[in-house]
């Protein structure tokens, strides 16, 4: 079985590194999670189908990340999409939600409110030491 991967769509690389170590520290070695920087980068990953979440950042190339989400629902619909994005406007929410994104989250966000995105959409349990009280939550700016 290959192993259970979380693909990461974002073209700032700075954003895209922090959500992989945020994640990759809560997740631990549950899932590999790689980045792509463009929207056909990270399709390339999507279409051999072993990639069980894709986190995905429209930017400012929203049309090419729509054609992305298009492409995973059509031929992997059963991955899931969070779309995690610095250009929140209700525009976008609209046209997120009419291309069937179910999990969507505006940056920054702290990473105690985007593990139970995540875990929801990987149809995880809960992950309980996930934060322990020592541990600082890291801020995406």
């Amino acid at each position: 079985m290959p192993p259970r991967q979380i693909q990461i769509c974002d073209d700032d690389p700075a954003a895209a590194l922090i959500t992989q170590r945020g994640l990759q520290n809560l997740l631990r070695d549950r899932y590999i999670i790689t980045v792509a920087s463009t929207p056909n980068a990270a399709w390339l990953v999507c279409a051999h189908g072993n990639v069980d979440l894709l986190i995905v950042d429209p930017g400012t190339g929203g049309s090419s990340a729509s054609a992305l989400v298009r492409a995973v629902h059509a031929f992997r619909p059963k991955t899931p999409i969070l779309v995690l994005t610095a250009y929140d406007t209700p525009g976008l929410r609209a046209r997120m939600r009419d291309l069937g994104v179910s999990y969507y989250a505006a940056k920054p966000i702290d990473f105690k409110d985007l593990l139970p995105m995540v875990t929801s959409a990987l149809r995880l349990a809960p992950i309980p030491d996930a934060f322990p009280p020592k541990l600082h939550t890291c801020h995406q700016h």
